[in-house]
C-alpha cells in the first residue's frame, strides 16, 4: 500500500541497509573478468595455430608462450589505437543542448536530440552536491588509484562471488566515452585502461566534476544544471544539501526514483501496516525487505501514537554523508525536515515565446542547411542569441492576456497577435504568434504573426504612398462622396460621405471612396504591389503571381486592393510600416544576434543596423508619417486616445475586413452580400522608437461579432503595450525627424494650391509639400461673386439690384474629370443634394459643403413671376404733419405685396430705430436720446418683400406729450377666484399702449410686489403662503410715458367667505376661459387647424347671458368661433387660417343690458 503524501524523517541503520547496495572501487571481479575474458578470445583461435602435424615433435611450452604472448601484446595493441581521445575533457560530453536565449541572455528554449545538457565548470557546482554523489556512488573515489587491490584481493579471495558496481571513473569512461558498442571484454579491459588514463591526466576534482555534468539525471535532464533546471527550477549553483540529496539518488535509477513517478514516497505492503497500526511492528528494522519498496523520499506508517518513519534514497544519501565526515548531524536533520515539505510540481515543457522560438529554429535550419554536421542544432552546444526583448516580450503576453476575455465575450475573437520591432535596426523585440499555444481547440500553435490575412484598410498607407509617388501629397483635395467605379459602388464603413476632403483626412478617417479613388491616382495595380513588396510586404504581389498562373483568364485584385483586399502577413505589415518610420529605408526584420558554439567560436553576427535599401523617397515616407501621426485627421476622440501614446508623435493605422456570411442571388452577376461581419482587426502603428502591430481575429477563419472591427478589438492590446513598452524604453526619441527638402506652406483646403482673399480663414492649413511640387497657383476652387439672393443665381442687370449680393463660392470639380466622368458626376450630383441643404435653413445647418456652390446660370424675373409684383406701402400714423409722444410711440401702416413681408425698417432722421421681420410690422418704437424732442422730424419706413423688391415711404412729424393710459388686463386668473393655502397659480396679463411701449408691468398682491416683467410675455408663477384671507392681486402697466394703468382681481385663500363677483356669478362658481392658457403671439402655420377650448359656467344664470369668441385680424374679416346663449362646461372648436398675418381670439360675455365684457385674448400668429 502506498502511503499518501508522507515524507521521511528518521532512518535506522537496518532499514538502510535495505534501500540500496553500495560499490566502492574497481571491483576485482571486473578485473579478473576482463583478463580470463581475453585468454578465452585467444583460445577459441583456430586449432590449426597450435596444433602439431602428426608424427612431428611437440613445441616447448616456452615456444607456445611466446606466441600467446605476441598475440596479447598485438590485442593490447588493436585496443589502444581504437581508444578514444580524452585530452580534451569537455569535447568528452560530446552532445550539449543549444540554447536559444533574448538578446541579454534570458533563456527561452533548449534544443536538443536525446540529451539535453548544460555544461558548466566544477566551482559553479556545490561541494555538498559532490559530496553526495560521493557518498551514495563511490565512497572512496578521493582514496584509491585507477586499480582497487583492495577490490581485486577481494575478488581472489572470494572466487570472484562477491564485488560491487562501477566506480565513477569507470561510469564516466564507459559511458561517457560511449564504450557501450564495444563486446563485453573489449569494453572491460578499455574501461580499465581509459579510466586510468583519465585518473593520470585529471585530478579527483576534475573528474568528479567531469562526471556531474554528464551523468543522467531522468527527463531528458542529463549533466547537474540541466537536472536542476527541470526538477527545482533553480541553477546548480543555488542547490540546498537536501535538493543535493534528491539529484543525488536519482543516476542509479532516475526512471526507478523519478519525482514524478509512482516511487515518489517508500511503501509497505498492506499486511505490514495492518501490524504498525496495530502495535505488533515498532521499529522499522522489524521490517521484512521484501515487505518494502524503497521509494525517492521516505514515508510515514500508521496514524497516531503507531507510526514508524521508514525511510527512502534521500535518506540513505544523508545517512552516508553523515557517516563519511561531510556533514553533520543537524545538517542531515535540517534537510530531512526540508525534504518533508517538498513538493514536486509536475514536469512540463519550457518554452518562453514559443511561436518565435520555432521560427527562430526554422531560420537557423536555414542559414545552416548542407554546410554543417548533422544534429549540430540539437547537440552541437550553440547559443543562438536573438533579437528579443524579454521584458517587452512579457510586457506583450501581458497586454495580450488581459484583453483576450474581453475580446472573447464582446467580439467573438479568440485569437490575438502582436510583433514589435526597432524601426532602426528592424530588431524583432516581441512577438507574441497566438493567444494561447496551448489553446489546441483555437488554433493556439499557429502562428498569425506569420499567417496572411486580409488586412483592411491598414493597407491604406502603402496605395497613398503610390499616389504620392504621382505628385499627389496630403493636402490635395478628394470628394468622399457617392462615386460609381464602373458598375461598382464602394461604399464607406459608417455608410456615411464627408464631401470634400483632403487626403490627409480621408486616410486619417479611414474613408473607403477616396482610397478607391486613389488607387487610380496611384496608376493601378502594378505600380502599388511593386511598392509594397519593396516596403517590405511581398505578399500580394506574390500571390497575385501564384493566382494568375493558377487561372486561366488570369488574375487581378483591383480597385479592392486599396481597401486591403489582398492577404499579408503581421510581419510584412509591420516591415513596411518599419519602412515609413525608417524614412524609406527597407530592411528584413532581424531576429538572430549572433550564434556561437560550445567552445566561443562565432558561427553567425548579424549587421546592425542591418545594411538597408533606399526604396521610397524619405519625404513621401515623411508626409505619409505626417498623416498617420496627425490627431486633427482622425475624426473622434477615441481614435485619438487609443492610437496615441502620450507624450510621443505616434503613427498609427487601424484596419478591418469584413467576410461574407450570406449571399442572395442566383445568378453570379445578380449576386450581392445580404451579411457581412468583420473577420479580422489590425492596428499598426509607430513611434521614433518603436514599430508594433496587432491582429485580433480567429485562426480558422470564421467571422467575429458585428462590432469587431480594428479599433474595438486590436487598439486595446497595441495601446497597453507601446505605452508600457515605452516606459522601459533606453533613451526613445519623442519626435520624427523632418527630412530635407520639405516645405510647409499654408494652403486652402478646398484646392491644395495658395490661398487668396476668397478662401476663408477657416479652410486655410500649413501641410507638407516636396518642395518640387510646392503650390504656386491661387485656389481655384474658391470665386467672389455677386449673386441674386432670391435665386441664388449670377446677379444679372435684369433683376433689382437690392437682391444682390456679394459672396464666396465653390468651385466643385472632382480631380481629373475628363479622365474619370464617373468621379465628376458623383461630384455634381452630391453638390446639388447639398445645395438644397443649404437653403434649407438660415444656418445652413443641413449642409456639409464648406461654401455654397457657385452659380453658372444668370438671373432672369421670368423664373421667379412673383417679384413683378411691387409692393405697396403707405403710412397710417402719424400723418404728414402730425404729432407723436415722446419718448416712444407706435407708427401704424398698410401694405400691399405679391407674396410676403420679409422686413420692415424704420428710421428717424435717416437713424435706424427699429426692424420688424414678422408681424406686427408697426411695432413700438423707442426714441433716442439723439433725437431732439422739438422740431420737425422725418420717419421713413422702409418695406422689402420676399422677392427683395423695396418700398419706401416717409413723413414729417413733431414730437408731443403722451397723455393716453397704457390699457392692461388679467389674462389669468381672468376674474375672482378662490385658492386653497399653499397652492400655486400662473399668474398672466395682456399689456398695450396705443401711443408708443410698455415699459414694464409690476403684479402685487394687495400692496406687496411679486414681480417686475420688463416685455412679453407678463406672466409669472405664485404660490401662496398668505394666511388666510381676501387679496387684491394687482397687475400695473406703465408705458414709457411713464402712464400707467392696473387691473385688479380679488382672490380668496382659504375657506373665508367673501361677497360674490358681480361679472362671474354662475351656479357652477367657474369664470369664462381658454381651456388650456394660451400665450400671445403663439406661431402656427397657415392651413394648420387649431383646436381652441373654452370652460364657460352655465349661461343664462346669473350675470352671463351671452358667450362668444371672437376671431379679428388685419387680413380677414372679423369671425365669430362661437356663440352659446345656453349651456356650460368646456366647448372645442376648430379653427384654421387662409392667411398669414397676426389673428387676436377674444373670449366675450354679456350681461342682461347686454353690456360686454372681455374675458381673454389670445394673439395668434400664423405663417
Amino acid at each position: 500500500m502506498k502511503p499518501s503524501a508522507f515524507q521521511s524523517r528518521r532512518l535506522e541503520g537496518r532499514s538502510l541497509g535495505r534501500a540500496v547496495r553500495l560499490s566502492s572501487g574497481v571491483s576485482g571481479r571486473s578485473v579478473l573478468a576482463a583478463i580470463g575474458g581475453v585468454l578465452r578470445s585467444l583460445l577459441a583461435l583456430p586449432l590449426s595455430v597450435v596444433r602439431f602435424r602428426r608424427g612431428r615433435q611437440h613445441l616447448s611450452f616456452w615456444k607456445l608462450s611466446t606466441i600467446v604472448l605476441g598475440l596479447c601484446v598485438l590485442y593490447m595493441g588493436y585496443l589502444w589505437l581504437t581508444l578514444p581521445d580524452v585530452s580534451d575533457p569537455a569535447s568528452m560530453l560530446a552532445a550539449q543542448s543549444t540554447v536559444i536565449t533574448d538578446r541579454d541572455g534570458v533563456e527561452l528554449y533548449r534544443l536538443f536530440s536525446e540529451e539535453d545538457r548544460t555544461y558548466i565548470s566544477g566551482d559553479q557546482i556545490p561541494q555538498h552536491m559532490k559530496q553526495a554523489v560521493v557518498a551514495i556512488e563511490d565512497e572512496r573515489f578521493f582514496e584509491r588509484g585507477c586499480l582497487d587491490l583492495r577490490a581485486i584481493g577481494r575478488a581472489v579471495f572470494l572466487l570472484g562471488r562477491a564485488g560491487g558496481g562501477s566506480t565513477i571513473t569507470r561510469q564516466l569512461a564507459r559511458n561517457a566515452l560511449h564504450l557501450q558498442r564495444d563486446n563485453r571484454y573489449n569494453r572491460k579491459v578499455k574501461e580499465i585502461i581509459l579510466g586510468c588514463q583519465l585518473e593520470q591526466q585529471m585530478s579527483k576534482e576534475e573528474l568528479l566534476d567531469l562526471y556531474l555534468n554528464w551523468i543522467p539525471f531522468g527527463q531528458n535532464a542529463y549533466g547537474i544544471e540541466q537536472a536542476s533546471q527541470v526538477y527545482f527550477g533553480i541553477s546548480a549553483s543555488d542547490l540546498t544539501l537536501a535538493k543535493a540529496a534528491v539529484l543525488a539518488s536519482l543516476p542509479q535509477r532516475p526512471s526507478y526514483f523519478s519525482p514524478y513517478g509512482v516511487h515518489v514516497h517508500t511503501q509497505v505492503s498492506d499486511r505490514i501496516e495492518a501490524q504498525v497500526l496495530s502495535g505488533q511492528i515498532t521499529r522499522s528494522s522489524q521490517v521484512p525487505d521484501d515487505e518494502v519498496t524503497i521509494g525517492l523520499l521516505g514515508a510515514y506508517v500508521g496514524t497516531g501514537s503507531s507510526v514508524l518513519s521508514i525511510g527512502g534514497r534521500t535518506d540513505q544519501v544523508l545517512m552516508n554523508m553523515q557517516q563519511q565526515g561531510f556533514i553533520t548531524e543537524q545538517q542531515r536533520l535540517q534537510a530531512l525536515m526540508e525534504l518533508e515539505q517538498m513538493v514536486f510540481e509536475p514536469s512540463r515543457e519550457n518554452i518562453r515565446a514559443p511561436h518565435f522560438v520555432l521560427w527562430i529554429r526554422e531560420e537557423v535550419e536555414r542559414m545552416f542547411a548542407g554546410t554543417l554536421e548533422e544534429g549540430l542544432l540539437e547537440q552541437g552546444g550553440l547559443t543562438i542569441e536573438t533579437t528579443l526583448d524579454w521584458d517587452l516580450q512579457e510586457k506583450a503576453e501581458q497586454a495580450v492576456t488581459e484583453h483576450s476575455e474581453d475580446i472573447f465575450q464582446r467580439f467573438g475573437a479568440h485569437n490575438i497577435a502582436l510583433l514589435a520591432m526597432d524601426p532602426a535596426t528592424r530588431e524583432v523585440l516581441a512577438y507574441v504568434g497566438n493567444t494561447d499555444y496551448a489553446d489546441e481547440e483555437h488554433g493556439g500553435k499557429i502562428d498569425m504573426v506569420l499567417a496572411p490575412r486580409q488586412p483592411g484598410s491598414s493597407f491604406k498607407p502603402f496605395v497613398y504612398a503610390a499616389a504620392f509617388q504621382q505628385g499627389y501629397g496630403p493636402a490635395t483635395p478628394i470628394y468622399d462622396v457617392p462615386t460609381k467605379i464602373g458598375e461598382d459602388e464602394p461604399q464607406n464603413f459608417d455608410s456615411t460621405f464627408r464631401g470634400l476632403i483632403t487626403i490627409r483626412q480621408a486616410l486619417g478617417a479611414s474613408r473607403n471612396i477616396p482610397a478607391a479613388k486613389a488607387f487610380f491616382l496611384a496608376g493601378g495595380e502594378e505600380p502599388i504591389l511593386q511598392l509594397t513588396a519593396l516596403l517590405g510586404a511581398p505578399s500580394p504581389l506574390t500571390r497575385k503571381k501564384e493566382l494568375a498562373i493558377a487561372r486561366e483568364d488570369g488574375f487581378d485584385y483591383g480597385w479592392p486592393l486599396a481597401l486591403g483586399a489582398a492577404e499579408t502577413p503581421l510581419l510584412e505589415m509591420v516591415q513596411g510600416y518599419g519602412t515609413f518610420a525608417a524614412g524609406g529605408v527597407a530592411a528584413p526584420a532581424v531576429r538572430i544576434r549572433r550564434i556561437i558554439d560550445k567552445k566561443g567560436n562565432i558561427l553567425f553576427q548579424a549587421d546592425l543596423p542591418p545594411q538597408g535599401q533606399n526604396v521610397l523617397d524619405p519625404r513621401i515616407a515623411y508626409q505619409i508619417t505626417s498623416i498617420l501621426s496627425d490627431e486633427w485627421a482622425r475624426p473622434e476622440e477615441y481614435w485619438r486616445t487609443q492610437l496615441t501614446v502620450p507624450g510621443y508623435q505616434t503613427a498609427a493605422k487601424t484596419g478591418t475586413s469584413n467576410k461574407c456570411l450570406e449571399w442572395q442571388g442566383e445568378e453570379e452577376s445578380d449576386r450581392f452580400c445580404k451579411l457581412r461581419k468583420p473577420d479580422n482587426g489590425w492596428v499598426i502603428g509607430y513611434t521614433p522608437s518603436l514599430v508594433t502591430g496587432v491582429w485580433v481575429g480567429n485562426a480558422d477563419s470564421s467571422a467575429m461579432y458585428e462590432k469587431g472591427g480594428g479599433l474595438n478589438t486590436a487598439s486595446p492590446v497595441w495601446h497597453d503595450f507601446m505605452v508600457q513598452a515605452h516606459r522601459t524604453l533606453e533613451q526613445p526619441r519623442t519626435e520624427f525627424s523632418v527630412p530635407e527638402g520639405v516645405v510647409q506652406p499654408q494652403v486652402s483646403l478646398l484646392s491644395g494650391e495658395l490661398p487668396t482673399a476668397c478662401t476663408p480663414i477657416a479652410l486655410r492649413r500649413a501641410d507638407i509639400f516636396l518642395e518640387e511640387l510646392a503650390p504656386s497657383l491661387p485656389d481655384p476652387a474658391c470665386a467672389m461673386l455677386t449673386v441674386d439672393k432670391l435665386t441664388h443665381l449670377l446677379a444679372s442687370d435684369r433683376c433689382p439690384k437690392e437682391a444682390q449680393e456679394e459672396g464666396n463660392f465653390l468651385v466643385a470639380h472632382s480631380l481629373l474629370p475628363e479622365r474619370w466622368p464617373q468621379w465628376e458626376e458623383g461630384v455634381q450630383a452630391w453638390v446639388a443634394k447639398q445645395m438644397e441643404l443649404w437653403y434649407a435653413t438660415e444656418t445652413h445647418s443641413g449642409a456639409i459643403i464648406p461654401l455654397p456652390v457657385a452659380p453658372t446660370q444668370e438671373c432672369d424675373p421670368d423664373l421667379t413671376p412673383g417679384r413683378l409684383v411691387l409692393p405697396e406701402l403707405s403710412v397710417l400714423f402719424p400723418q404728414d404733419g402730425g404729432i407723436v409722444s415722446y419718448p416712444s410711440f407706435r407708427p401704424r401702416i398698410s401694405y400691399s405685396v405679391g407674396s410676403s413681408v420679409q422686413e420692415v425698417r424704420y428710421a428717424i432722421d435717416g437713424k435706424d430705430v427699429a426692424q420688424a421681420t414678422a408681424e406686427p410690422f408697426d411695432r413700438a418704437i423707442r426714441v433716442p436720446r439723439s433725437v431732439q424732442e422739438t422740431d420737425m422730424h422725418t420717419l421713413t419706413v422702409e418695406l422689402t418683400d420676399a422677392y427683395f423688391n423695396t418700398v419706401t415711404q416717409a413723413v414729417h412729424f413733431r414730437f408731443g406729450e403722451d397723455r393716453n393710459l397704457p390699457q392692461v388686463r388679467f389674462l389669468e386668473p381672468s376674474g375672482d377666484m378662490t385658492v386653497r393655502s399653499g397652492a400655486q397659480i400662473t399668474i398672466r396679463a395682456d399689456a398695450r399702449d396705443p401711443d408708443g411701449g410698455i415699459k414694464y408691468v409690476q403684479f402685487y398682491l394687495d400692496d406687496t410686489l411679486l414681480s417686475t416683467k420688463p416685455k412679453e410675455p407678463y406672466t409669472m408663477t405664485y404660490t401662496f403662503s398668505v394666511p388666510d384671507g381676501v387679496y387684491t392681486l394687482r397687475a400695473v402697466a406703465e408705458d414709457l410715458a411713464e402712464n400707467t394703468a392696473e387691473d385688479t382681481v380679488t382672490l380668496t385663500v382659504g375657506d373665508v367667505q367673501s361677497p360674490p363677483s358681480p361679472s362671474t356669478s354662475s351656479s357652477s362658481g367657474i369664470s369664462p376661459s381658454f381651456a388650456a392658457p394660451p400665450l400671445s403671439l403663439e406661431s402656427v402655420g397657415k392651413d394648420e387647424v387649431v383646436d381652441v377650448r373654452v370652460l364657460t359656467p352655465r349661461i343664462g344664470e346669473g350675470t352671463i347671458h351671452r358667450l362668444r369668441v371672437v376671431v379679428t385680424s388685419t387680413v380677414t374679416a372679423e369671425e365669430v368661433l362661437l356663440d352659446l346663449t345656453e349651456g356650460e362646461g368646456e366647448y372645442v372648436r376648430p379653427w384654421q387660417a387662409k392667411k398669414a398675418g397676426t389673428y387676436t381670439l377674444k373670449l366675450l360675455t354679456e350681461n342682461r343690458d347686454r353690456q360686454v365684457r372681455e374675458w381673454a385674448v389670445r394673439t395668434i400668429e400664423v405663417r
